[in-house]
């Protein structure tokens, strides 16, 4: 990251729109002497690289894998028949490289989380998980998984929070919270 040094009350007067109340006279020799004072240290994100002013998402073609393929259900077994069947469709959809709705799907997932075991860049792709009957604007909502309840997050935004990863084309990930929880499935033949 990169650090901006500013002073923090120029900063507030040119936010407030007061620059030409100071235009000449003690305040503003006395600001023009601050402006080689670092007041404060803002951290600032490094540029993003971009094409046209959108962020562009390392995005590989698809590869069709048949492993994907749905079997017979899941290892641990999920025990919500809506969310079963809405992975169970999505990895249908991947396992034959069916267009996907979101342009963030199939990304190359290359920040490393707890519980996501660590693997070499490229390795997972991250899909949105679409459940019906979770419109935008829904709280959160009890997922059992082999026994297990995790919390799906609250759908915040058309994509909602729920996403599998799969890693080569054959591990899948499931995460009900946006990353912070990631329950291995199995196919089941």
């Amino acid at each position: 990251m990169k650090r901006l040094r500013a002073p923090l009350l120029v900063s507030l007067i040119f936010a407030a729109g007061l620059p030409l109340l100071f235009a000449a006279g003690p305040a503003y020799e006395y600001l023009s002497g601050l402006a080689g004072t670092p007041a404060v240290d803002l951290p600032v994100p490094e540029a993003l690289e971009a094409e046209d002013g959108v962020y562009k998402y390392e995005n590989p073609p698809c590869v069709p894998s048949e492993e994907l393929l749905p079997g017979r259900g899941f290892f641990p077994a999920v025990s919500d028949a809506r969310r079963e069947r809405a992975i169970e469709d999505l990895l249908a959809r991947l396992a034959v490289c069916r267009p996907m709705p979101y342009d963030n799907d199939g990304n190359i997932h290359s920040k490393p989380r707890p519980g996501l075991p660590r693997k070499p860049y490229g390795y997972y792709r991250e899909y949105t998980l679409i459940v019906p009957g979770r419109p935008t604007g829904s709280g959160p909502e009890p997922v059992v998984i082999g026994g297990q309840t995790y919390m799906a997050g609250p759908v915040l935004s058309f994509r909602g929070a729920e996403r599998l990863l799969i890693g080569d084309h054959r591990e899948i990930y499931y995460t009900p919270d946006h990353y912070s929880t990631f329950v291995r499935l199995d196919i089941v033949r």
